[in-house]
């Protein structure tokens, strides 16, 4: 069997706005008391001229565990916008295909997905592969941590196949681009169709929604902890003051927050974010 490095390798990515890298890397070195790498796949512009991917370079120059990763080069930066298989759009069914290699539809269950998921899997999984440690942590770029975890939530993964802070049930499956974790050998020594297909992906429902099927079909236990997406009464007690978003708990306490659409918010948004978790996780700047 494979041996795997003792870390927690996090996976972000990152389209645009380079500060949600800057404050999930904040919240690692504040709350996570664990061995880890940090994976930021920048998709996008990755050409010599890309000014996020200078930008994201620059502000983790001296941070050693920190790797910035060339994602998607997209072809056009607003394709991300739009639903490839949907007649009507800006570029076409075809556009996709020829630059891309997606039709726009899930593999497995043929649903028409935007193009934004399967870039969000596709950097997702880049990054992933990348990476050699034990544990794998999907964070979104708009997830920030609040507490320690770690030592709470690593022992459920030697009974568990995956731990997710929540679960959407209008797709009905957990919420793992958003924040989840894994063992690495999981996903290396196990398939639900295909060899590899347990690497993030848009093959069923949205991205890395395999994962959930997976678990279900092959009676694999799984934990979604307790929080205020679906327990709409946790939220007077999130540690974050803010008006959207949901937070994960465990033992009672919340230890993340995701925002929610964080790439497509407007500036007003983005920078409250920034003012709140940057006050929240106390950071002199």
């Amino acid at each position: 069997m494979k041996s795997h490095d003792g870390i927690i390798d996090f996976v972000t990515v990152i389209y645009k706005r380079v500060e949600y890298a800057r404050l999930i890397h904040d919240s690692l070195k504040k709350y996570v008391e664990y061995p880890y790498k940090f994976y930021i796949v920048n998709n996008g512009d990755n050409s010599s001229d890309s000014i996020e991917l200078k930008q994201l370079q620059e502000m983790f120059k001296d941070e050693e565990n920190v790797v910035i990763v060339k994602g998607i080069q997209q072809v056009n930066q607003d394709d991300g916008q739009f639903v490839p298989a949907k007649a009507g759009q800006k570029y076409s069914q075809e556009y996709y295909i020829d630059n891309y290699g997606w039709d726009g539809y899930s593999k497995y269950d043929k649903r028409m997905l935007g193009f934004g998921s399967w870039l969000q899997a596709e950097g997702m999984s880049i990054g992933t592969k990348l990476g050699n440690g034990k544990y794998i942590c999907q964070v979104e770029h708009d997830v920030v941590f609040l507490n320690t975890w770690v030592h709470e939530i690593l022992p459920m993964l030697e009974t568990n196949s995956f731990i997710s802070y929540a679960w959407r049930h209008d797709i009905d499956q957990a919420l793992t681009p958003q924040w989840s974790i894994i063992k690495r050998e999981t996903i290396e020594n196990n398939f639900y169709a295909e060899e590899g297909d347990l690497y993030p992906n848009c093959h069923y429902r949205d991205t890395y929604g395999l994962l959930s099927l997976w678990a279900r079909e092959r009676n694999q236990p799984f934990v979604i902890l307790k929080n205020s997406l679906e327990d709409q009464s946790l939220k007077s007690k999130h540690a974050l003051n803010l008006s959207f978003g949901e937070e994960g708990f465990i033992n009672g306490i919340p230890f993340v927050h995701h925002a929610g659409r964080g790439a497509a918010r407007s500036a007003d948004y983005y920078d409250t974010w920034i003012y709140e978790v940057t006050k929240y996780l106390d950071i002199t700047t």
